[in-house]
């Protein structure tokens, strides 16, 4: 080869690998890169219904993750996997910086058979009951998973603490119907005959006791889950036990091991081995990480502090106080990590590192689930809007309110980022439950005696949307009650957002026939009343009612005294109360702290009645060791006026107030003896309630109060009682209350040999 040929042939290499080059960089440039997952939706074509968050738990395509036709084949055939489905089908949808993935399922058929496996303690007609899943429904994996759960509970409660239950779908011969079948693991029962500890010195023992939830089996736990293991309590008491030994100091206290003693038969002994560790004291506690809010501005609200003994509960109440700080600010993702660091001997220094994250704003909430509720009857609930900062406190507070509503079973907030730096999206999912209810039923009581009742309630009312009447929150309610000593008829509307602002506004429409108030004469009355309530802050409100009634007292003994015969007529009244009430009570079925107070004032003019007064109540309640509650209540009452009518006069006496006496029967009487009550009355009770077995509560009690003919006249006569009762938590409408009161001051007119009260109530 020439050597001009060999330039050229050189030349010719190295213009080709140019060529090459350029070319094979262009065409890496040109692979298209991976698209964005941008969401994932899941729509059923059909067949039973299944839970979207089981098919997305299932599949390995995400959104945010690239995505890829590998992974999408591989969910296909996981989705099979799982029995759940007849079909699947995912497609996609081009969007703004990737793709919508969009899953097809048609769901496995109806429900063609239900069987048990492995259950000997209870037969599968019983079991069957318990599921409440029914042949030729569809199958929803909801109601197979609650199912299963339901057999737990029902193990449970007869003290199988280790019960396994799983279920499965079988096909059948008959197309479109599967079995389902439950397979039981029962375990070994356990009934508690006695809780022990071991290595325990920093705790008495009794005290620790109380404050368990496991419970030793006793002679009267004859129902309930007292005496019998469960596993979730025994866990929840494992962590109630460290804590209580960290509290005085152990840091490092474990409960190594729960042994499980055999007794006999299926009583067991529990002890609980704990591992204290030395005692130590906080040398020093540090904040490390915060650069928005100085060291300052965050450690006065702190309660763990140097020199102090160490306190697992106050390093919690501190993590919880400092994220509320950040989070209450816009800083929702920031994180609190604690540290215990070994700073000497016999002390440690507490480190708070704080990663605070950047500020984030609301840009939108997204709410979900609310098929009846409307969008704003959820939104005006909430605490938070978009464009402001992201709240946690404020958040917490609106899911606390969702979930007091009534309306729905369950309440979820997630935040979700956006592509817009420092804002985030709030997804709310609310799942919705039934607010209607109709009871018909009986109930007893020694001041009424036995009363029928019905009642129609709609808690999340429309009086706009015809036919359904749901969805709007409001209130609608139809009671009627009839019995020997009553008889009463009621409807009543309440709009608790009027014209979109908190302010709630109510019209009752009633009539009532009251025979229980006295032996001599009856008391009837009709009308209608309007009110209207302004909440103040969380625990506060201002109400007003004006009310309109026709009064008439009638049917008069003939041997009633002049004062009684006198009382006889009709009477038109328009009244107008006002109360202002602060209630902070943590439960109005068991209270067990807290307080409620109110002021009050009423005006009666501008038709037959010209009254007065004013009124003030107030109740506080006391959490007590060994679960023991203590309660003091009073109210102070006054009218006053031209000629005030029998029915706005003062009385005291019953099952509300002075249990000792017969209702009604402390203060002025005739010369009859029959009570034609006062202007002025006082009464404060004293009351220590303590468990005795589950849902039945023992009390002692103690009333005092007087009733005085003449206005602002504190001096009456003083009636006194002492007692004991019982109270009943079988109901959900409130405990039933049984009290034997005794007097111990009584004026000349009263009875003195102690009274029965009681209120009892029934539903059907």
């Amino acid at each position: 080869m020439t050597f001009s040929r060999l330039i050229h042939f050189t030349l010719a290499v190295l213009i080709a690998g140019t060529f090459s080059a350029r070319s094979f960089g262009q065409a890496e440039a040109a692979l298209p890169a991976k698209k964005v997952v941008r969401s994932v939706q899941v729509i059923s074509a059909g067949g039973a219904q299944i839970d979207e968050n089981r098919i997305k738990a299932n599949m390995g395509t995400r959104a945010g993750a690239p995505f890829e036709e590998e992974v999408v084949e591989r969910d296909i055939k996981n989705l099979y996997a799982t029995g759940l489905v007849e079909s699947v089908d995912i497609t996609t949808q081009d969007a703004a910086g990737g793709v919508n993935v969009i899953v097809k399922v048609t769901g496995r058929g109806a429900i063609g058979e239900v069987a048990f496996t492995g259950n000997t303690v209870y037969d599968a007609d019983r079991l069957r009951k318990e599921v409440e899943v029914k042949i030729n429904e569809p199958v929803e994996e909801s109601k197979l998973f609650t199912g299963a759960n339901k057999i737990r509970e029902l193990y449970n409660k007869k003290g199988f603490a280790d019960v396994g239950v799983e279920y499965k779908l079988e096909s059948l011969p008959t197309a479109g119907f599967v079995r389902v079948v439950y397979h039981i693991n029962e375990g070994s029962r356990g009934i508690i005959h006695d809780i022990r500890f071991e290595g325990l010195t920093a705790v008495k023992e009794s005290a620790l006791r109380s404050k368990l939830k496991l419970k030793e089996k006793r002679i009267w736990h004859l129902w309930g889950k007292a005496g019998k293991l469960n596993n979730d309590d025994l866990q929840e008491d494992i962590r109630t036990v460290e804590r209580a030994v960290q509290d005085r100091g152990y840091v490092y206290a474990k409960v190594v091991q729960v042994r499980r003693e055999p007794v006999g038969g299926d009583k067991i002994d529990l002890v609980y081995v704990v591992d204290e560790g030395k005692q130590y004291s906080v040398s020093d506690v540090a904040i490390e990480g915060n650069t928005v809010f100085t060291s300052d501005e965050l450690n006065p609200a702190l309660i763990m502090e140097g020199g102090a003994a160490y306190s697992a509960t106050d390093i919690s109440a501190d993590e919880k106080m400092l994220s509320e700080y950040y989070g209450s600010r816009g800083y929702a993702d920031a994180r609190i990590d604690t540290s215990v660091i070994p700073a000497g001997a016999d002390s440690v220094k507490i480190l708070y590192r704080i990663t605070e994250g950047e500020k984030s704003y609301i840009r939108k909430i997204n709410i979900e689930g609310n098929t009846k509720t409307q969008d704003r009857v959820i939104r005006r609930e909430l605490a938070f809007a978009p464009g402001e900062e992201f709240n946690t406190v404020r958040i917490e507070r609106s899911r606390s309110r969702l979930t007091n509503m009534g309306y729905f079973s369950a309440v979820d907030f997630r935040n979700n980022p956006t592509g817009t730096p420092g804002y985030k999206d709030i997804d709310i999912t609310v799942t919705e439950q039934s607010t209607g209810s109709i009871n018909v039923g009986a109930g007893f009581s020694s001041i009424d005696s036995l009363v029928g009742f019905f009642s129609l309630t709609q808690t999340n009312f429309d009086i706009t949307n015809w036919p359904n009447f749901t969805g709007g929150g409001e209130r609608f309610n139809i009671d009627i009650r009839a019995g020997d000593k009553r008889r009463d008829f009621s409807i009543s509307w309440v709009q608790p957002w009027l014209f979109g602002h908190r302010l709630s506004f109510g019209v009752d429409l009633f009539y009532r026939d009251l025979y229980y108030l006295s032996d001599v004469y009856d008391q009837r009355e009709y009308g209608a009343s309007f009110n209207l309530r302004k909440p103040i802050g969380e625990h506060a409100y201002v109400e007003g009612v004006f009310t309109s009634r026709q009064v008439e007292i009638m049917d008069v003994d003939d041997d009633a005294s002049q004062i009684i015969k006198d009382e006889e007529g009709e009477y038109f009244q328009n009244k107008i109360d006002f109360s202002l009430v602060h209630d902070t009570r943590d439960s109005v079925y068991l209270t067990t702290k807290g307080h409620k107070v109110q002021l009050g004032a009423m005006v009666s003019a501008g038709g037959d009645v010209d009254a007065y007064g004013f009124s003030l109540e107030g109740a506080q309640y006391f959490s007590l060791p060994y679960n023991m509650i203590f309660s003091l209540e009073g109210a102070l009452r006054a009218v006053d006026g031209d000629d005030v009518p029998i029915f706005e006069r003062l009385f005291l006496g019953g099952a509300n107030n002075l249990r000792g006496f017969d209702y009604r029967d402390v203060g002025p009487k005739d010369e009859n003896g029959e009570p034609i009550g006062g202007l002025t009355s006082a009464y404060m009770s004293a009351e220590l309630t303590f468990p005795i077995i589950e849902k039945v509560r023992g009390a002692v009690f103690y009333d005092v109060g007087m009733v005085s003919g003449d206005s602002y006249d504190w001096g009456g006569d003083v009636n006194s009682d002492v007692g004991i009762g019982l109270r009943l938590y079988f109901l959900p409408t409130g405990p039933i209350r049984l009290d034997f009161g005794i007097p111990v001051q009584a004026d000349e007119d009263n009875d003195s040999s102690g009274q029965f009260n009681f209120n009892l109530g029934y539903r059907f």
